[in-house]
């Protein structure tokens, strides 16, 4: 006789479960009112089929494998963010005056790790130059789209693998009707959250059965808990911030670029400036003022020239030297008596590779605010830290938090390990689901209705809420699967598959 699936309330007595087996019986058998042979409906053709059909129909299991292959796409973001951190962190922050937390790259605690702790909430990889109402625009649409629309994915994914457990779950344990309507009719919600706390609490006798049960439980509860939150990270991983500029602020308190000041950088000054020209400051040689650089470097050369030719090499390079000397200088020629001017080099001597000489400010001794004239106040490191800062602008930025990103890609990998491993324990375990039974919320509301028809009486639809969870608490029924049937039944708490220690109000499950 072919096996009909049927999903009745029964009350927990012999004569009750009689009855109902006997109806069951009854709907397999043939009417003697039926005229005529019995003719078999007409087989779809391959060609009537449509894709979804030809995909369930196929002798390979693509549905198990579409769905195990999800676990490497959700893998592949962390192994991608986990690679990129060191390029991510040369190629991008590094390069920058400013980072995104609005700090200084050459301040001593400002990093260019782009996984640093500093970083956390701080949106360090982000992109564009756009106004405020653009970036919001962005974020506002980012929030609906990404944090609301994902949700609504997965909240969805949550319902199918829930419920189908469901069934499993009764054909195995007790289940209350508090916990069936909660995972049947408000999967993901703040209720749910509270069920499934409670049941994890429930442990019950110290079985393995009962464990596995109490480990979906703790995964069901994980799930719930990141799908309702997931709007929340989502907006909390993305923001917008202001681009900003590195200034520097000289003695006269003016803002100087620190892009310019890298420029200005000072390779030598001439001390006693008064002796070669009408200056009132010390005349600086920057790194791009190579006519300057020239004509010192080669009054130090001539210098030494002479100085050999009287005294010998002993390895040393006295300066200022103790001889008469001549200043070439923008066309003209000024011979100086002795001693030969005081000049300070502060860069490296090959003039040659001036134009190549690049390093952080740590190694670099002098700065100068020179915008011209070639006199201007020097500047030293400690000035230059003291009195150098980022200073906003007017646009805006939009990105992610790169730490954020690579917790939410744990977090999507932890997720879709929970629903594959709760969705394959039901394919394999299940026998309501080997035997073609899926979820449905008029299904579910069927099950349910009739099950509390029997529960609770006759009376049960002039009932009030409050009456109802009061006689569905006072009943102290549940609901299960019998074992070699494929129905929902309900049972008493004196008929029960295994029983629950009750141990107090926290630990007595999820009962109503």
């Amino acid at each position: 006789m072919k096996e009909q699936a049927q999903f009745t309330a029964l009350r927990p007595y012999p004569s009750d479960d009689y009855d109902s087996r006997g109806s069951v019986e009854m709907l397999d058998r043939p009417s003697h009112k039926q005229k005529g042979p019995r003719t078999r409906p007409p087989e779809k053709t391959h060609s009537k089929m449509t894709l979804r059909q030809r995909f369930l129909a196929s002798p390979f299991p693509w549905k198990t494998f579409s769905i195990i292959s999800l676990l490497p796409v959700a893998l592949a973001p962390i192994v991608i963010l986990a690679t990129l951190a060191e390029e991510a962190s040369v190629g991008y922050l590094l390069k920058r005056d400013c980072y995104p937390n609005g700090l200084w790259k050459e301040l001593p605690d400002a990093t260019w790790r782009i996984m640093d702790s500093s970083y956390f909430f701080t949106p360090n990889l982000s992109f564009g130059s756009m106004t405020f109402n653009q970036v919001k625009v962005i974020d506002i649409a980012w929030d609906l789209l990404v944090g609301r629309g994902g949700q609504l994915l997965l909240a969805w994914v949550n319902y199918r693998v829930f419920n189908e457990w469901l069934y499993f779950h009764m054909e195995v344990h007790l289940t209350s009707y508090k916990m069936y309507t909660t995972l049947a009719f408000s999967t993901t919600s703040l209720a749910t959250l509270g069920v499934l706390g409670k049941e994890f609490l429930a442990f019950g006798k110290g079985t393995w059965r009962r464990f596995f049960r109490w480990l979906g439980v703790l995964c069901m509860l994980l799930s719930t808990l990141y799908v309702i939150s997931f709007p929340t990270l989502m907006a909390a991983m993305t923001g917008y911030i202001t681009t900003s500029e590195a200034y520097i602020e000289d003695l006269d308190h003016n803002l100087i670029e620190w892009n310019k000041m890298q420029d200005i950088y000072v390779m030598g000054v001439v001390e006693d400036y008064e002796r070669i020209g009408n200056y009132s400051k010390p005349l600086v040689a920057t790194m791009s003022d190579t006519e300057l650089v020239n004509a010192m470097f080669n009054y130090t050369q001539r210098a030494y020239e002479l100085y050999f030719k009287s005294n010998k090499d002993n390895g040393t390079l006295p300066w200022p030297l103790n001889q008469s000397s001549i200043w070439e200088f923008g066309g003209s020629k000024i011979t100086l008596p002795p001693p030969t001017l005081n000049i300070t080099w502060l860069g490296p001597r090959d003039h040659q590779n001036f134009t190549d000489f690049h390093e952080g400010i740590r190694s670099r001794p002098y700065y100068t605010s020179a915008s011209g004239n070639r006199q201007a106040d020097l500047m030293n490191r400690d000035y230059i830290l003291a009195h150098g800062s980022c200073k906003t602008t007017e646009t805006y930025q939009w990105g992610f938090s790169y730490i954020f990103l690579f917790m939410i890609s744990i977090f999507n990998f932890v997720w879709s390990c929970i629903m594959v491993g709760i969705w394959m324990d039901t394919c394999q375990k299940s026998r309501m689901y080997k035997s073609g039974r899926r979820p449905g919320l008029l299904r579910s509301i069927l099950d349910i209705s009739e099950a509390m028809k029997e529960e609770i009486g006759e009376d049960f639809e002039t009932l009030e809420e409050d009456d109802l969870r009061r006689r569905l608490t006072e009943s102290g029924g549940a609901l299960i699967v019998p074992k070699r049937e494929l129905r929902v039944s309900r049972t008493g708490t004196e008929v029960g598959v295994e029983g629950v220690k009750r141990r107090g109000w926290l630990t007595k499950g999820s009962t109503f």
